[in-house]
């Protein structure tokens, strides 16, 4: 009962802000959240986890591209180099920081799950915010199990999409829909484990996103953003899983 009737609380959410305002409103109130005392413990484990994962992505990432750039001119032009690897770098680490971001929530979901609960019992006026910690409990393997079914969900549609959007002519189309799906998905990810703590699971969840659209976008489109931009998008995740459970709790 108590799980039904908190979905019909988030079913009827309602907010003083204009359409997609409130989103941007929670993302950004994300970064005081995750600096609350009883709250940062649940964040440093996540971000040694994405400071390693990122520093490895960066590390290929050069090495990769500026190996291919170098064999894609000819010797006369190897002069423009530190002009086009740049260029270069830019659009492609927006695929790759993206593609490790979802790799780094995978580990890190247990650590977000806890940080969910938390954020909310800040948000309840709660002064004591310690948490019963068991990362081997089968709350956490139901997360984890979340989390993989959502990464299955985003890959058999962006794939395609991706793909296409390499085709000239046709990724006048497909690109922006690659980026409003991303967005969505984001806000899908990080209002997961807010949802997860209250039983309200994979399909109820897109459900209730999908009832206030131009808010789910505004807060993914701002998460994905952030992941795009170095050191940033290291705190980017557990701002994300704060502000979302900050736009479900209100």
């Amino acid at each position: 009962m108590a799980i039904m009737s908190r979905i019909i609380r988030l079913n009827k959410m309602k907010t003083t802000s204009p359409f997609f305002i409130h989103g941007i409103d929670c993302y950004m109130a994300g970064v005081r959240l995750i600096r609350q005392p009883g709250l940062r413990r649940f964040v440093i484990i996540p971000l040694v986890i994405n400071m390693a994962l990122f520093s490895i992505a960066s590390w290929m990432l050069w090495l990769y591209l500026s190996t291919a750039v170098d064999s894609m001119l000819p010797s006369w032009l190897s002069w423009l180099a530190w002009l086009i690897l740049p260029v270069f770098m830019a659009a492609v680490m927006v695929v790759v920081y993206y593609a490790f971001t979802l790799v780094a929530n995978i580990i890190a979901s247990p650590f977000y799950g806890y940080l969910a609960k938390g954020v909310e019992r800040h948000l309840k006026g709660e002064t004591h915010l310690s948490l019963e910690t068991d990362f081997f409990s089968t709350e956490t393997l139901a997360i984890l199990g979340s989390e993989l079914r959502k990464l299955v969900y985003y890959l058999v549609r962006a794939i395609p999409l991706l793909l296409l959007s390499l085709i000239p002519g046709v990724n006048v189309i497909t690109l922006p829909l690659w980026l409003l799906f991303s967005a969505w998905f984001l806000s899908f990810e990080y209002a997961g484990y807010a949802f997860e703590n209250h039983g309200v699971l994979f399909n109820e969840q897109k459900r209730i996103l999908k009832q206030s659209r131009a808010n789910s976008l505004a807060f993914g489109g701002l998460s994905l953003l952030a992941t795009t931009i170095p050191i940033v998008n290291l705190f980017a995740p557990a701002v994300a899983v704060a502000g979302a459970t900050k736009m479900l709790y209100e």
